[in-house]
Parts: C-alpha cells; sequence; structure tokens
C-alpha cells in the first residue's frame, strides 16, 4: 500500500460544505429575499392607497367647509362635480334631532324655535384605484341656521 500525498484524496476531515448544504443554504436564503420584496410591495401599495384616502378626504373636508360658509343652505338641495379622479356628491337635508324617546312616546319639545332650523350636509366622495376596485367615503356635518 501506498501512503497518501497530502494533496490528494482521503479528505474527509477536510472543513468545507456539500453541494447539497449550499443549495439548501441558497433555497432559504431566497425565499427570505422573496418574502422581503412582498413585504417592500405591499408596503408600497398601504402607501398608495393612504395617499388617495388622503387626497379624498381633503376633497370632501374642502366641499364641506364651502358649504359650511354659505349663508342659506336650502333643504333637498343637492349638487355634484369632479375635481381630478374624484366624483364628489353634496347633498342638504332637513335635521331631525333623535332625542332618545321610542316611537311610542310623545315627546314635546319645550325650547322648540321658530326662528332656527338644524340642516344636514352629507358629502360622498368616490373614486376608483389604479387595480379598478371602486371606493368612497362620506363626511356629514350638522349646522344651525336661522330662518329668514
Amino acid at each position: 500500500m501506498r501512503p497518501l500525498r497530502s494533496g490528494q484524496a482521503g479528505r474527509r476531515g477536510a472543513a468545507g460544505f456539500t453541494l447539497l448544504e449550499v443549495m439548501i443554504a441558497t433555497a432559504i436564503s431566497a425565499i427570505g429575499i422573496v418574502s422581503l420584496l412582498e413585504l417592500f410591495s405591499g408596503s408600497t401599495r398601504l402607501v398608495g392607497a393612504s395617499a388617495e384616502q388622503t387626497e379624498a378626504v381633503i376633497v370632501a373636508r374642502s366641499i364641506m367647509d364651502a358649504a359650511l360658509w354659505q349663508s342659506d343652505l336650502d333643504a333637498s338641495d343637492e349638487s355634484s362635480g369632479e375635481s381630478g379622479k374624484y366624483r364628489w356628491r353634496i347633498e342638504i337635508y332637513e335635521y331631525q334631532p333623535q332625542l332618545g324617546g321610542t316611537v311610542d312616546q310623545e315627546m314635546e319639545l319645550e325650547n322648540e324655535s321658530e326662528d332656527y332650523e338644524l340642516k344636514e350636509i352629507l358629502v360622498s366622495v368616490d373614486w376608483e384605484t389604479p387595480g379598478g376596485v371602486a371606493r368612497g367615503l362620506q363626511l356629514s356635518s350638522v349646522r344651525l341656521m336661522e330662518q329668514f
């Protein structure tokens, strides 16, 4: 039998990784990287949706502010329009407050005024996301109006 030289076969005790170990480590790393990329793309979608909703709230709030500053609001008044990709609609109703009584109870309002009335203002804003999903929001407010 010949003695083995230092560079020849018989490296059973040599340090290093087998091909199978390297392939498993690469697969685990690839799964982790793909998961991180999906996480980043999901957060990018959420940022876009949040920006759209914020713009819609700004549109609705500006329309609501314009209505609240009007000196006279007609009941059953309705108008609509567009602001960029946002479609809005404003509706004005006479507001009847609920005082907490049931329908069977007849409650008389002692302080009912003929000089003032309440108006409800409802603003609806609708839009479509880039993916084609319909979204919408509503703002409502009540305003005390002096009757002329």
